[in-house]
């Protein structure tokens, strides 16, 4: 054989011994007298359906649950009649109201009214001189023609003071805006008074029973998807996912609207402790392709910067890689290949990592 035929061999020979060290090097052979000596004990790791995610959420109000009454023309508010945090009915009134143009607009709507009553006697006086056979056909279609053009102009005269959520007292015609639903006083911007341009937002109504949760999750999490569950279980509030969007802040995290089912004692602009129950994304223990198992937070150990528990095994004991997706103070959610039934260390793991490092 030539020297580069040697060589060439040889090179091929120690790269296949290397690798079968590294391969072995994962999986530490142990007698039953040397797992007793080094304390090693194992517990078993089980298969998480469910992988439960807890972060901070803002109790917020959802967006139908809020009402804005503005100001409908230029004008000024010369009394309040609410106050702060009090219930409201609709059409309640919340405040009078002083304008030049409401007052065309009231004027306006009258004179509808009144054109609309003159034509319905037109057209009343009309059909019956048809019938009579007094006057034409024509004729009568004529004041039908004008009886409906003024019926038109009241109704749009209606929907215009309707719009502008205002009211005429009965008693002195004083104008009145009224809520346009019920629910509870959460702001007041009227100043008896003092003069406000049109469209400036002076009262806003709410509804205080109306919550949902908005949740955000930092990067190193799974993003949850549509449905899954969200417990406050402190306040005794649970709901579901109905929306997931990144923040925005180049951060990575995502933010996480949840649509309160049971809202408990939950109340607008306070903050409390959620709880995600993201859903398994298939396989187990044992999965080929990885499964979500759920080990004690002890059994989680870092080699070579990479986390991992050692598994049982019968030769002893081997270094199992996985992701981390949750831990806490009791239990590590990991992903991983780990086998049906498989038992991870949980004391004598620093003898172990001193094993797989040769210093055995």
């Amino acid at each position: 054989m030539s020297f580069p035929s040697f060589f060439r061999a040889a090179g091929w020979a120690a790269l296949v011994v290397f690798a079968a060290d590294c391969a072995q090097a994962q999986s530490l052979p142990l007698s039953a007298a040397q797992s007793q000596s080094l304390g090693l004990r194992f517990a078993p790791a089980a298969a998480a359906a469910e992988l439960d995610a807890t972060g901070n959420a803002r109790v917020v109000l959802r967006p139908d649950a809020q009402y804005v009454v503005a100001a409908p023309y230029p004008g000024m508010v010369p009394r309040v009649l609410v106050a702060l945090g009090q219930p409201v009915r609709a059409g309640q009134p919340l405040a009078s109201f002083a304008s030049p143009q409401l007052y065309e607009a009231v004027r306006a709507l009258a004179e509808a009214r009144s054109q609309a009553t003159l034509a319905g006697q037109v057209l009343a006086r009309d059909r019956s001189l048809h019938e009579d056979g007094i006057i034409a056909a024509s004729r009568l279609q004529s004041s039908q023609a004008r009886a409906g053009e003024a019926a038109a102009m009241v109704r749009a005269r209606e929907a215009e003071m309707a719009a502008a959520g205002v009211a005429m007292a009965p008693r002195g015609g004083e104008a009145q805006l009224v809520a346009g639903r019920a629910g509870m006083i959460a702001e007041v911007n009227a100043v008896p008074g003092v003069r406000v341009d049109a469209a400036a937002p002076l009262f806003r109504i709410v509804d205080p029973t109306a919550l949902e949760l908005e949740l955000l999750l930092g990067r190193d999490m799974p993003a949850p998807r549509g449905g899954e569950r969200v417990e406050v279980r402190a306040r005794g509030a649970r709901g579901s996912v109905a929306g997931v969007v990144p923040a925005g802040d180049g951060t990575g995290a995502v933010r996480v609207r949840v649509v309160l089912e049971q809202r408990g004692d939950l109340q607008a602009g306070e903050s409390v402790a959620a709880t995600l129950r993201l859903r398994g994304a298939g396989g187990g223990a044992g999965s080929a392709e990885g499964g979500r198992v759920r080990v004690p937070a002890a059994a989680l150990t870092y080699w070579q910067n990479r986390p991992g528990v050692f598994v049982q095994s019968k030769e002893g004991a081997r270094f199992v890689p996985v992701t981390v997706e949750s831990t806490d103070d009791a239990t590590a959610t990991v992903r991983g290949a780990l086998p049906a039934g498989a038992r991870v260390a949980v004391a004598g793991i620093a003898a172990l990592k001193g094993m797989l490092g040769g210093g055995q």
